[in-house]
């Protein structure tokens, strides 16, 4: 009975984890463009990022979906917000969080990310930014 009241509790807090209410932090990651294949520009976050070789082994579309919808959506309805999972061994694991109107049977995607010689910023806060509209970022130059 205590196994069965721990996998319900932990199911529990998976789904609200990976939902609008999550206790994990929103994240911005800003990391060296040659050694990460996805991800905007800062400086143009309409452009895709160069695939100039890379190659790909497995489902092509898991990588289609993710392309072009790197960065939060300010969409209400369906916001995207990225989080972070986990910082381990020179990896950062990110999730983006699932609407609130997700099927019960659906799982985020997990995106491991190594961590680049040149170093990266990681950027963590409990909420995502009231501004996340295109029209605040400016090069860092």
């Amino acid at each position: 009975m205590i196994f069965g009241l721990a996998r319900w509790q932990g199911i529990a807090d998976a789904r609200r984890d990976a939902g609008q209410n999550s206790t994990l932090p929103v994240v911005a990651l800003i990391t060296p463009e040659e050694k990460f294949a996805v991800g905007r520009k800062l400086d143009d976050i309409f452009a895709d990022p160069s695939l100039k070789g890379y190659r790909i082994i497995g489902d092509q579309g898991l990588f289609e979906d993710l392309r072009g919808r790197e960065d939060n959506d300010s969409n209400p309805q369906q916001p995207r917000v990225w989080r972070l999972l986990l910082e381990r061994g020179g990896w950062i694991y990110l999730f983006r969080a699932l609407p609130s109107n997700v099927k019960l049977d659906e799982i985020p995607s997990v995106l491991a990310i190594q961590e680049a010689d040149k170093g990266h910023i990681i950027i963590r806060s409990p909420e995502a930014s009231k501004t996340s509209s295109p029209s605040y970022i400016r090069p860092l130059a």
